[in-house]
């Protein structure tokens, strides 16, 4: 008869499949954005990459971190906006504490939404559930995506002779528009309840999170108001880019800021990078060297974005570290 081993108490047992597969995707992402990183300073001029960054002009760079704090502060009133129209209430004080720790921590763990996660956590109590937190964030995140993709197909579609000059540029706003319609008629359609039945506890979670963004959809007052506070918010992000190119010196195209970026911007939703660098850097070199950028300009401008993210949303941190949960335990899974 074979004896099933035992676990002596404080032994660590076996890590969870879904630990271990975390720890190869985090892996994964972090070799992912060294190796891009690694190839674009190889083919730049360090010495001129690093004057370039010196040499910025702070007066432009301080507008810069203003105006991205604008924009995390901006997006809090979005995110009351959605609960609102889930028939829930956060004071915006509160909101905009956890939009900054939010912000903090999407530049410091990995993945593209570590930060939304830890914002629907602190917000399960006033939703009562948490479920429907994370619908709450799914959606101000998925109506910010929406707001980006509408900048980007326009300035596609007005931008010029520019435009042109953008390899495979057409293409890419169609796959784009492809994928943000295709969730959308997952949203709408009773397809995922199919899933919710099907998949256990993770499909119930999944339906309740289907069931929050088309009771958004339906309050067409509210969702109106979320889309045009996400267009407010993206236009932040955009002066936010032409503030950093005018730190530098540069003058970028239009199609540079009303195409490239949000296009970009749309690209680092994706989980594959270290909190986006890396793939925010190599993007930046390729669309911008098609506009007479070179790689050392175009790398000095993605460096200094990231920077000056990083370091705006840096009074997350401190938020965090007194945050305390108001009700905890009294939300339901």
């Amino acid at each position: 008869m074979t004896r099933t081993p035992t676990i002596a108490p404080g032994e660590p047992g076996p890590a969870p499949v879904h630990q271990r597969r975390s720890h190869w995707r985090l892996l994964a992402q972090v070799l992912f954005t060294l190796a891009l990183l690694a190839w674009l300073l190889h083919q730049t001029d360090w010495q001129a990459l690093a004057t370039r960054i010196l040499q910025a002009n702070p007066f432009w760079l301080l507008a810069a971190s203003l105006a991205y704090a604008c924009n995390l502060s901006i997006s809090a009133l979005r995110w009351q906006v959605i609960l609102h129209a889930l028939e829930r209430h956060a004071p915006l004080p509160w909101l905009l504490r956890l939009n900054w720790v939010g912000a903090y921590f999407n530049q410091v763990l990995p993945g593209a939404v570590s930060g939304d996660v830890l914002r629907a956590w602190y917000t399960r109590h006033q939703t009562g559930a948490t479920t429907l937190a994370l619908g709450a964030v799914f959606g101000d995140r998925f109506i910010g995506l929406g707001a980006l993709m509408a900048i980007a197909a326009t300035a596609f579609l007005f931008g010029g002779q520019k435009v042109g000059l953008l390899p495979q540029m057409g293409w890419t706003i169609a796959l784009l528009l492809c994928a943000y319609a295709a969730v959308v008629i997952l949203i709408l359609s009773p397809a995922l309840q199919f899933l919710g039945t099907r998949a256990g506890r993770w499909g119930g979670k999944l339906h309740d999170i289907r069931l929050s963004m088309a009771a958004l959809l339906r309050h067409r007052r509210d969702f109106a108001l979320a889309a045009i506070i996400s267009l407010a918010v993206q236009g932040l992000s955009i002066l936010t880019f032409w503030l950093l190119a005018r730190s530098l010196g540069e003058h970028p195209s239009a199609a540079a800021i009303w195409l490239v970026w949000p296009v970009i911007s749309l690209f680092l939703a994706l989980p594959i990078s270290f909190a986006g660098w890396g793939l925010r850097e190599g993007l930046m070199v390729f669309y911008l060297s098609h506009l007479g950028m070179s790689t050392d300009q175009a790398l000095a401008l993605s460096l200094l974005l990231g920077f000056t993210i990083l370091l705006t949303s840096l009074p997350g941190a401190l938020l965090w570290l007194t945050l305390r949960d108001p009700h905890p335990g009294r939300a339901r899974l």
